[in-house]
């Protein structure tokens, strides 16, 4: 018994982490089976020493949870880029005008290893661990009265809710008539007649919000002018304290491999929200020449300060990483 009891002493402790990763999403999101599944891989590739959790609500609004993560509130999570675009400008790389084709798994993928070798080293978010990121599927523009929008004119002559960011500062550069506000305000707009077009919503934002039985018609284009880009990390003191060994399966799980899966896993939740709508009576008509022209040559306002900021912050050549970029997306993108 003595000898066994020294045995017992000698033998090291299982070193179990436990780490509690924030989803600012619903539960009924289709996002949420793909966190689950990656962290079940990581549990499985560590014989259960690494777990990661997620808190049944979200523990700060959307544009806090850097803040929240950085501080400690939660050991992990995701934030929308575009919340990120002053203080980290490279995040927004892939969120630039007309470089989506509609396969947001190369979108994904591409933002990552696009992000991770460009800016890998010259951008650090204070007090985080970038591991991964992804993208939602592109946006639309809809229509919610009987009459598409077939031209610029149409365009002009409607109240646009756009989403803020480069879709609002576009149609602010052609002089149009927007409400840009979050995303969650657009189901009140609609309904109460507020606004009578709307762009920013992907086909599964748009069931999601309760958008679909106002949206009468929408306009296709490819490329399409955004989809949002998403970026994951974790508390830096975190990361720092973890085993060698569990930061490289978290790593090897997450990264691309992460990116890919939430990017596959959008692509079909697209699809199907795209079917949905047209079951529904919504009809989609290829984009008038003219107005994509028009919203081609306004877009190229935002994509130069994105590529003025990131020569003055980093000191690159931001058109030569953007259009190696959009090459990257078009390479891998699915026909």
């Amino acid at each position: 018994m003595a000898t066994l009891f020294a045995a017992v002493l000698a033998s090291p402790a299982i070193a179990e982490t436990d780490l509690t990763f924030n989803l600012f999403i619903p539960q009924n999101h289709f996002a949420w089976p793909v966190f689950e599944s990656w962290a079940a891989d990581i549990a499985a590739a560590t014989d259960g020493e690494v777990r990661i959790t997620f808190p049944p609500q979200s523990v700060a609004p959307p544009p806090g949870i850097v803040d929240a993560v950085r501080n400690g509130v939660a050991d992990g999570g995701f934030i929308f880029n575009g919340f990120l675009a002053h203080s980290a400008p490279g995040t927004m790389l892939t969120q630039m005008p007309f470089i989506d084709l509609g396969d947001s798994e190369a979108m994904s993928v591409a933002f990552w290893e696009s992000y991770e070798e460009v800016f890998g080293e010259v951008e650090q978010i204070r007090g985080v661990e970038m591991v991964s990121g992804f993208h939602l599927g592109p946006t639309y523009l809809c229509s919610t009265t009987d009459t598409p929008i077939t031209t610029l004119e149409d365009l002009r002559s409607r109240r646009i809710w756009a989403l803020p960011g480069t879709i609002a500062d576009t149609f602010a550069a052609m002089d149009l008539a927007i409400t840009a506000s979050p995303a969650v305000n657009l189901q009140e707009l609609v309904s109460r007649n507020t606004v009578d077009a709307h762009f920013g919503q992907t086909m599964e934002t748009t069931i999601a919000f309760g958008i679909g039985p106002y949206t009468k018609s929408c306009v296709d284009m490819s490329p399409h002018m955004l989809s949002a880009s998403f970026s994951i990390f974790f508390n830096q003191r975190v990361w720092d304290r973890l085993p060698d060994d569990h930061r490289a399966v978290i790593t090897e799980y997450s990264g691309s491999a992460l990116a890919r899966r939430l990017g596959a896993a959008t692509d079909v939740a697209d699809d199907e929200a795209r079917a949905q709508l047209e079951a529904m009576g919504v009809t989609f008509a290829p984009i008038d020449p003219d107005l994509l022209q028009a919203m081609r040559d306004a877009s190229g306002t935002v994509a130069q300060l994105w590529i003025d900021q990131i020569d003055d912050a980093y000191g690159l050549d931001g058109r030569a990483i953007l259009e190696a970029t959009r090459a990257r997306v078009a390479e891998a993108s699915q026909p």
